[in-house]
């Protein structure tokens, strides 16, 4: 995850009470192209404890426009919505999240999701940043370890046409697993702020893809049919908030002629080469934006 930010002490300090470990250095020139920062920056490099996922915070100017203005509806379209963490008490979730930099967005509710039933509340900072914060009410979560809250383990976008994004995020392997259309159960619809429309009116198409049908790394896609807003302006450079999601990929040069000869050929961003980029990225990476405007980093996987 790529984040831009005007408040990399705050949201390092989140990062870091949780135990993630930080490493900086300057934003180099190669980098600074690579995600459109016209001027001289910090960057921190923030590992999870497990090792399992990285966030790269960048330092912007406070006039630097948001990615997702403060007063944009939560289904507006656009650009990545959120990160997603798990939480054991998402009472002391709160008091801790509001402790380090973020406020409420949507107030906890536990509502059903098939079989899962499970408590659910968004928070935001002063970048724009949206985080899900998720507690499992029943049934228990099975291998699933962690202290207090985990590590980021899937994103939302926000999407004019869920199909359509689908057929985007095919030609990175991502095939859906999870797929619900109709209304939220129980006080679900209060997530998503939609509980002031009719009940028959206010369901939601959403899909969850992985290439291996995992929930962790997932993405996580939602529409709402019958009240479709205006999506926010595609910004593929600069701006604060989610930059970007990074995605490795076994056949990096695979998937970019698979790119290169589809439909979304225009969506390329970055193309194709390898980089002196920081962590993960250190390699054969490209850059694509999605139909709504969410940009993905995609690069070769490890061996």
């Amino acid at each position: 995850m790529v984040i831009i930010t005007a408040h990399a002490p705050v949201l390092g300090g989140f990062f870091g009470a949780l135990g993630w470990q930080a490493a900086h250095g300057p934003l180099d020139a190669t980098s600074a192209h690579f995600w459109g920062c016209e001027r001289p920056a910090e960057l921190t490099r923030w590992s999870s404890p497990d090792g399992d996922c990285e966030v790269l915070l960048i330092s912007a100017a406070g006039d630097v426009p948001l990615l997702r203005p403060f007063d944009c509806p939560v289904t507006t379209p656009g650009g990545i919505f959120d990160i997603n963490m798990r939480t054991a008490d998402s009472d002391w979730a709160r008091a801790f999240l509001i402790e380090h930099g973020w406020r409420e967005l949507v107030p906890s509710v536990a509502w059903r999701f098939g079989d899962i039933e499970t408590k659910e509340g968004l928070y935001i900072q002063d970048d724009g940043i949206v985080l899900a914060v998720m507690q499992r009410l029943h049934p228990p979560l099975e291998g699933v370890q962690f202290d207090r809250m985990s590590t980021i383990f899937n994103s939302t976008q926000m999407v004019s046409d869920v199909e359509q994004t689908l057929a985007f995020l095919e030609l990175a392997g991502f095939k859906r697993f999870i797929d619900h259309t109709g209304p939220l159960p129980g006080e679900g619809p209060k997530v998503l702020q939609l509980e002031h429309h009719p009940p028959g009116s206010a369901g939601i198409h959403l899909s969850i893809a992985h290439p291996q049908a995992a929930m962790s790394g997932s993405i996580e896609l939602i529409d709402v049919p019958q009240h479709a807003l205006q999506p926010l302006p595609s910004v593929p450079m600069g701006g604060r908030g989610l930059r970007a999601l990074c995605i490795p990929i076994d056949d990096i040069e695979q998937c970019y002629r698979r790119w290169k000869s589809s439909e979304w050929s225009g969506q390329i961003h970055q193309q194709l080469a390898h980089r002196d980029l920081p962590g993960v990225l250190n390699t054969l990476s490209f850059s694509v934006i999605a139909p709504d405007g969410g940009r993905l980093d995609l690069y070769q996987c490890p061996e």
